[in-house]
């Protein structure tokens, strides 16, 4: 597997179409990581889900000038924006003109929702995703933690999975995205992870793939 385009970005379609449920893309900032992500499941109609940490890092999404589609609006001639729907999460929406506004056309191709929030959407139908985006998910050091993290993250994926599998469907596919900032990270502590990419790092080895748990480091 080539893990970088020719650009020199992330080979997000090449992770995809390993199928693996659990994807942790650690690198450095500039890396084309959400921007490949994102163009990724754009092109190819995926619904996705894409969640930041945090309410407020997720309701900025909302602004068009902290808008993850920003650049990719600008470099494809789309115009994706945003659209609340309840008061936790968003809708990303093609957008066309209608004077002097944008409104949303069609269904929407993604939502938005942050980690310490989810668990009040219980009731929200993500039955129709098939990728969860989780930008940025190890913290930058001035961060607040968030209680249980590492389980809140997995009760997350339950709450977007649900019983899909049961019914003959393939597992949720997730993108976890984040700067090397720290390796003894939230999600990494629960998941046991943390030996395993301190060897990475020491080795200079850039994938390691478990096909048993359904996890790959990147």
């Amino acid at each position: 597997m080539n893990l970088y385009l020719e650009n020199g970005y992330v080979n997000i379609p090449a992770i995809i179409k390993l199928g693996l449920p659990f994807n942790f893309l650690i690198g450095g900032r500039a890396t084309g990581k959400t921007y490949t992500s994102l163009k990724t499941v754009y092109e190819e109609r995926i619904k996705f889900m894409f969640m930041r940490r945090t309410q407020s890092q997720a309701d900025l999404i909302n602004k068009k000038e902290f808008s993850p589609f920003k650049a990719l609006n600008r470099d494809m001639g789309c115009n994706v924006g945003t659209q609340t729907i309840t008061k936790y999460n968003s809708a990303f929406y093609n957008m066309v003109s209608d004077g002097d506004k944008d409104v949303p056309e069609g269904l929407p191709i993604g939502y938005t929702c942050a980690l310490s929030t989810i668990s009040n959407m219980r009731g929200f139908d993500a039955s129709d995703v098939d990728v969860l985006i989780y930008d940025e998910f190890i913290p930058e050091r001035h961060e607040r933690p968030l209680k249980n993290e590492g389980m809140a993250f997995l009760n997350a994926y339950e709450t977007i999975n649900r019983n899909r599998e049961l019914n003959g469907r393939k597992p949720l596919q997730c993108l976890c995205l984040a700067n090397a900032n720290d390796l003894a990270n939230p999600l990494f502590m629960e998941l046991r992870l943390v030996r395993k990419a301190e060897q990475m790092r020491s080795k200079g080895q850039e994938i390691s793939i478990d096909h048993k748990r359904g996890i790959g480091i990147f």
